[in-house]
C-alpha cells in the first residue's frame, strides 16, 4: 500500500503550435492562455487538496529554470533536464527520485503542464478513483470522453466498464482520419488519449525494466551514484543525454498489460492549436473571440488577439489573427495545426522569431529590444526588480552605455562601485568585469546602447550569479 501521493508535472514542451505567443524560451505552459494564471500554475492548483504543494515536482529544462520561466518555477520542487529526451526518461527518473528521496513507494500523478481542465470537481473525482486503482499495481490513464470526431488526438480503445466504472485498456490508436474518427465516436468504447497518468513508482519502474531495458540499466547507474555521494541533479546533468528519446506511450503504455482507464468528462483541452484556444474561449454572438487592442466590424467566427498594435478587422470570417510586438500570425480557421510548419521554417533561418519575444524575461527583471541589431549597435530598455542584480560578467565583443531613466542603480565596474541615479549614466568597456543591481525599493529602468562587432546574448562570461547561471 502506497503511503503518499506525489504530483509530477511535465513542463518541458516547446508549444510551437501556439506561435507567435509561445516561443522556445517561454512556451505555452508558462503563459496565461484563457485564464488568470499560467497553465503551469493552474495545473498545480487543480491538484489541491489531493496532492500537497510540497509533494509536487516540476520536470522542465535547465534553460527554463534559469531563463524566462524563472518566476513561474521559483519556489517549486524542480527536476531539471539538460536536454530534451521525451516523456519516458523524465517519468522514469522522477519515479526513481520519488522512491529514493522519500524512502517510500508513492503513487505518482503525472500531468502535462499545458492542458486546460475546466471542471476541477470532476477532475478530482476521476483522480481519486485513479489513485485507488493505482494502488492495485495498475497503470491508470484518463480517457477523455469524445464529443466530436477529432483527428488531432490519439485514441484509446477500452472494454466494458466494471462496477467501479474503470475500464481495461485494449489498445492505443494513432491519430485517425475523419472517417475512422467518426467510426470510433459511434462505437462508444474509444476515448481521447489525455496524456495524464497515475501509478505507483515501483510499478512504472518495473515496466521500464521489462520494456525499455537499456533505459532501466542507465537509470540504475544513476541511482547508485545519487544514493552514494553525488548530488542527484548533477547526476542527471551528466547522464541524461544518454537516455533514449522515447515517449511513455510508445515505450510503455502501448505494450503493457497492466493499463486501466478512468473515463473523464472534465472540460479538457490540450490547447494544441489556436483552433483549440478559440473553441475553449468565450465567444460573442457572432462566434468571435477578441482580446487586447482589437476593433472588429461585421466579423464572424474569428480569433483576434493583440498584445500591442491595433488589429482592425472588417467583414472577415473564419480567420485567426495573433499579434505580438515582432510578429503577426494570419491563419484560416481549421488550419492552425500547420503553424508548426512556420516554426520549422523559422528554425532554418538566422532570426530569433521562434526563440524569444521582443521583451525577454530574466530572473532579475526583463529587457526589451528597442532597435534590432544592425550596423554594429543595438538599443534595449532594461528593467531590474527591487533587490535583484545581474550576474558579474564581461563581454569580449561589445561596449555598453547605460542611461538610467527611473530608480537608482548600483553599478560595479572592475574595483569601482558607484550609484547611478536618474538621468545619469555608466560606461562599460570591452572586457571589463561589471554588474548592475537594484538596491532600492522601486524598479530600475535604463536604456542600454550596445556597440560592437558581435552583439549576441552568448557574448557573456559570467563569474558569479545568484540565479545559478555560471
Amino acid at each position: 500500500m502506497a503511503t503518499s501521493v506525489k504530483g509530477i508535472i511535465l513542463a518541458g514542451g516547446s508549444g510551437s503550435r501556439l506561435w507567435p505567443l509561445s516561443r522556445q524560451q517561454l512556451p505555452k505552459q508558462f503563459l496565461n492562455i484563457g485564464g488568470a494564471s499560467s497553465m503551469l500554475s493552474a495545473t498545480i492548483e487543480r491538484l489541491d487538496p489531493l496532492v500537497g504543494h510540497d509533494d509536487i515536482w516540476v520536470v522542465t529544462g535547465e534553460t527554463h529554470a534559469t531563463g524566462e520561466a524563472f518566476s513561474e518555477l521559483e519556489g517549486l520542487n524542480q527536476i531539471l533536464e539538460p536536454c530534451g529526451r521525451n516523456t519516458a526518461p523524465a517519468i522514469a527518473i522522477a519515479a526513481a527520485l520519488m522512491q529514493d528521496l522519500s524512502g517510500e513507494d508513492p503513487v505518482m500523478v503525472v500531468l502535462p503542464a499545458d492542458h486546460i481542465v475546466a471542471n476541477k470537481e470532476a477532475f478530482q473525482a476521476c483522480l481519486s478513483k485513479a489513485i485507488e486503482v493505482a494502488q492495485e499495481d495498475r497503470l491508470v490513464t484518463f480517457g477523455i470522453v469524445p464529443n466530436a470526431p477529432e483527428t488531432g488526438f490519439g485514441y484509446i480503445q477500452a472494454d466494458a466498464a466494471g462496477g467501479d466504472g474503470v475500464r481495461k485498456v485494449l489498445r492505443f490508436v494513432e491519430k485517425p482520419d475523419i472517417q475512422n474518427a467518426q467510426r470510433m465516436l459511434d462505437d462508444g468504447n474509444y476515448y481521447w488519449n489525455s496524456g495524464m497518468f497515475v501509478w505507483k513508482a515501483s510499478v512504472i519502474i518495473e515496466e521500464v525494466e521489462k520494456y525499455i531495458p537499456e533505459m532501466a540499466a542507465l537509470l540504475n547507474e544513476m541511482r547508485s551514484r545519487w544514493n552514494g555521494k553525488e548530488k542527484w541533479q548533477e547526476v542527471i546533468r551528466s547522464s541524461f543525454e544518454k537516455m533514449p528519446d522515447i515517449s511513455i506511450d510508445y515505450g510503455i503504455m502501448e505494450r503493457s498489460e497492466r493499463v486501466s482507464l478512468v473515463p473523464a468528462e472534465i472540460g479538457w483541452s490540450d490547447v494544441g492549436s489556436w483552433d483549440a484556444v478559440h473553441e475553449m474561449a468565450k465567444h460573442d454572438a457572432d462566434g468571435n473571440e477578441m482580446s487586447g487592442n482589437v476593433m472588429a466590424i461585421d466579423c464572424r467566427n474569428t480569433l483576434l488577439r493583440s498584445e500591442k498594435a491595433l488589429i482592425a478587422a472588417v467583414g472577415i470570417e473564419d480567420i485567426i489573427a495573433v499579434e505580438t510586438p515582432d510578429a503577426i500570425l494570419l491563419c484560416k480557421a481549421g488550419q492552425s495545426q500547420r503553424v508548426k510548419e512556420i516554426v520549422d521554417n523559422l528554425k532554418e533561418g538566422e532570426g530569433r522569431y521562434h526563440v524569444e519575444h521582443v521583451t525577454v524575461r530574466r530572473p532579475w527583471g526583463s529587457y526589451t529590444v528597442l532597435e534590432a541589431r544592425g550596423d554594429g549597435y543595438q538599443i534595449k530598455r532594461i528593467e531590474v526588480k527591487p533587490g535583484a542584480r545581474l550576474s558579474m560578467q564581461s563581454h569580449q565583443h561589445r561596449t555598453e552605455h547605460w542611461v538610467v531613466v527611473a530608480g537608482t542603480a548600483t553599478v560595479t565596474c572592475g574595483n569601482l562601485v558607484k550609484t547611478v541615479s536618474k538621468n545619469e549614466s555608466a560606461y562599460i568597456r570591452i572586457g571589463e568585469v561589471h554588474r548592475l543591481e537594484n538596491r532600492g525599493k522601486i524598479p530600475v529602468q535604463l536604456i542600454e546602447v550596445q556597440v560592437g562587432d558581435y552583439l549576441g546574448e552568448d557574448d557573456i562570461e559570467r563569474f558569479e550569479d545568484m540565479y545559478g547561471r555560471t
